[in-house]
Parts: structure tokens; C-alpha cells; sequence
């Protein structure tokens, strides 16, 4: 059926997204920062290039900057250079080496979680399931520690703490993933349901159970989670997919009136989305139009989050991470040196370039969204003409017909 396409589409796109596998245009400005002569502690120094140069997603220039880093240097800084090499390799796809590196770093490190995760993830892109599988159940298991160390902690402590109970319901928003595509029901279920109300993985875990409890025929329990889905992230991509779904679940109850219903809820929700992509495609337009970065960037990063869109998102990655640069460069020497002024001019040019890419694919890609939300309402419509005439009849509201207002 048309809908376990898109399911398995979908989970093939996330569990990718999972992995981090997005890829810049070439930074100019990376290997010039590789090569500047910096002030300071030496170890300091390549650790802090290293992972700007991460943040730029420029891998091989930060794994030459993280190999500068010696044996000797202070444990956190070494382990968490090593952490950051292997991720570079696996964002490469030089998935030996990136194993290489992580399984160097020992299990009592404070980032051990994340390096478990990072394993998890080369296995999954080489194909080996299982050891990705227990992997990720050993991190899961962090839940229940990070929460427990949270008492009488300091802030940065904290905050440590709170990172790794996030990567734990990260951990078991992918194992469900994995079980869904495997039709392991009970286990994405399990896995699924571990995600709690306030983890920022809960939409996705909604609508995972959702797509779950459907594959399984059980299509009351999939309206349940499709609907809070909709109705407790109504911008998120996620409910997008599910909004056409929950009247077609009815309809597989039999419960016609009820998919007539959610059709004219869904022409609501339709007409709403169109009303926020038209302000949004404004908003860009006109930022576009003043160049002004500085009040630019939040309304882009909410397109991109919006559109989903991994290109965006690894644009304004490239761009804070030039900032970060930028920001370092001004505090690392005493005064300003002729090439540290070039990069951070070379550095600003960038950056422009990048917004300009940015602002010409947000609009095309709003303006594709909205063209896909004009034909989703479409064929909303002609389902509950459908529902209609297997109810026995009747008229269609004016109200439920969607208006493209833009």
C-alpha cells in the first residue's frame, strides 16, 4: 500500500538523519585557520581548532588538527579529540577507522555514552544490526543513571547529565526505528514508549508508535498517537506525514462519519500550514531583501526546521561554525595579525555567500511545501467525497474547502 511506502521512506531518511550524515560546501577558510599560527597552550590550542573545524564540518582539517594532540595531554581533552576524530571518519565514511578511534577511548570516560553511540552508528552504516542494536541498548540504560546523578550536582554537571539522558532517548527512538522496519512490533512499542513527554525526540517517538500500531492493524491505537501528534507539535514534519492518515485509520474502522470529520480537520490544518508558509516565505523575503544576518538567522533556522531540510541546516551549521571562528580569532592573540584580519575577512565573505544560498533555497523549498500541502488538501477533499458516498450521502461544508490565500 501507498502508506508502508512512505512508512519505509521515511524510516530510511531518519534513521540517516540519526547518523548525521549532512554534508557542507567546501569552507575556503578551514585550511588557512589549520595553518594559523595561535598563542597558548599547544594541546589547547588544536583541541579548540579541531572542533571548530568539526563545527564547519570540515573533517579532514579537524582530524588533522586533533592528531596534533599527544598522548600526554589532559584525559578529557584527549578522549574527547579522539571521540570527534572518529565522528569525522564516520561523516566521511571511513568506518575502520572511525571504529579504530572510538574503541580507544575507555568505558569509564565521561563521554563513553556518546562514544557508544557514535559505535552504534558505524555498525549500522556497515551492516552489522546487531552489534548496532546492543549498542544502542547499552546506552539506553544511561537514562536511569544520568537521571540519578542529577541530585547535588553543579551546573556544568548538570548539564552533562541532561546531554546524556537526551542521547539515551535518542538511543531508544532509533532502536524503535530499527524494530519497526524489522516488524519487531512489541519491541519498537517498548522502545517508543521509553521516550518521555519532555524529550525533545517525543514527536518522533509519537509518531513511530503511531506508524507501529498501524502496520499492526491496530488502528485505534494509531489515531490515539497520530492526534497527539498533530495536535502537540502541529508544525513539525511529522505531523505533516500523519494529518492524511488519521481519516483514512477511521475508515478502516468503518467509521465513515468520523473520517468525514477528520478530512474537514485536516482541510483546518491544511489552510493554517499554507497561512504560516506564506509569513515565513515574507519574512525570508524581506530579510533576504535588508541583509541583516544578525536578525536573520533564528527565522531561517526556523525554516529549516520546518522544511526539515538538510541542506539548510548544514548552511547554518557552517555559518556558526564561521562565527565561532571568528569569535575565537579575536580573543586568541593580543593584537590583531595581518592574516587573522584576512581570515576573518575571508570568514565574513563566506558567511554572506552562504546566507544568499540559504535565502534562494528556503523560498524554493517553502514554495514546493505549499504546492504539496495544496495537493495533500486536494486529495483530503476527494476522500471525503469518498467517505461521502460510503456514509450514504451528503454535502460538503464550505468551510472544509481549502483557499489558497497566498
Amino acid at each position: 500500500m501507498a502508506y508502508k511506502r512512505n512508512l519505509l521512506a521515511i524510516i530510511i531518511i531518519f534513521i540517516t538523519l540519526l547518523a548525521g550524515l549532512t554534508h557542507a560546501e567546501p569552507n575556503d577558510a578551514a585550511s588557512q585557520f589549520l595553518a594559523l599560527q595561535v598563542e597558548g597552550d599547544p594541546y589547547m590550542v588544536w583541541f579548540d581548532k579541531g572542533k571548530i573545524l568539526y563545527s564547519q564540518t570540515a573533517y579532514k582539517e579537524a582530524v588533522e588538527a586533533f592528531s596534533k594532540i599527544g598522548k600526554d595531554a589532559p584525559p578529557d581533552v584527549l578522549d574527547e579529540s579522539l571521540y570527534l576524530t572518529a565522528n569525522s571518519m564516520l561523516e566521511t565514511g571511513n568506518y575502520d577507522d572511525a571504529i579504530s578511534y572510538v574503541n580507544t577511548i575507555s568505558n569509564k570516560s565521561r563521554i563513553y555514552p556518546f562514544v557508544l553511540y557514535t559505535k552504534a552508528m558505524v555498525n549500522l552504516k556497515t551492516g552489522d544490526e546487531k552489534i548496532a542494536i546492543d549498542n544502542l541498548e547499552e546506552v539506553s540504560k544511561y537514562i536511569k543513571s544520568a537521571q540519578a546523578a542529577k541530585v547535588n550536582q553543579n551546573g556544568e554537571q548538570k548539564g552533562q547529565k541532561n546531554e546524556t539522558e537526551h542521547l539515551a532517548h535518542r538511543a531508544n527512538l532509533t532502536l524503535g526505528f530499527i524494530y519497526l522496519e524489522k516488524e519487531g512490533y512489541t519491541d519498537a512499542i517498548k522502545y517508543f514508549s521509553a521516550v518521555p513527554k519532555e524529550s525533545p525526540f517525543h514527536e518522533k517517538a509519537l509518531f513511530g508508535l503511531g506508524w507501529t500500531y498501524a502496520r499492526m492493524g491496530r488502528w485505534v491505537r494509531s489515531i490515539v498517537f497520530w492526534e497527539e501528534l498533530s495536535s502537540s507539535y502541529p508544525d513539525s514534519h511529522y505531523s505533516r506525514e500523519v494529518v492524511p492518515y488519521i481519516g483514512y485509520a477511521y475508515t478502516k474502522l468503518n467509521a465513515y462519519g468520523k473520517a468525514i470529520e477528520q478530512n474537514g480537520s485536516a482541510l483546518t490544518y491544511y489552510r493554517n500550514m499554507t497561512a504560516k508558509l506564506s509569513d515565513l516565505k515574507k519574512e525570508v523575503q524581506n530579510i533576504s531583501r535588508n541583509k541583516s544576518p544578525n536578525n536573520s538567522i533564528d527565522k531561517l533556522a526556523r525554516a529549516a526546521g520546518l522544511l526539515e531540510d538538510k541542506e539548510l541546516s548544514a548552511g547554518l551549521r557552517l555559518y556558526a561554525g564561521l562565527v565561532s571562528m571568528e569569535e575565537y580569532l579575536g580573543q586568541a592573540s593580543p593584537g590583531i595579525s595581518y592574516e587573522i584580519e584576512s581570515l576573518i575577512n575571508t570568514s565574513k565573505k563566506k558567511r554572506a555567500d552562504i546566507l544568499d544560498d540559504i535565502y534562494e533555497k528556503a523560498l524554493a523549498d517553502l514554495e514546493h511545501l505549499q504546492e504539496q500541502i495544496l495537493e495533500s488538501s486536494i486529495d483530503t477533499t476527494l476522500e471525503m467525497v469518498q467517505n461521502l458516498r460510503l456514509e450514504g450521502g451528503g454535502q460538503i461544508s464550505n468551510d472544509m474547502i481549502f483557499v489558497n490565500h497566498d
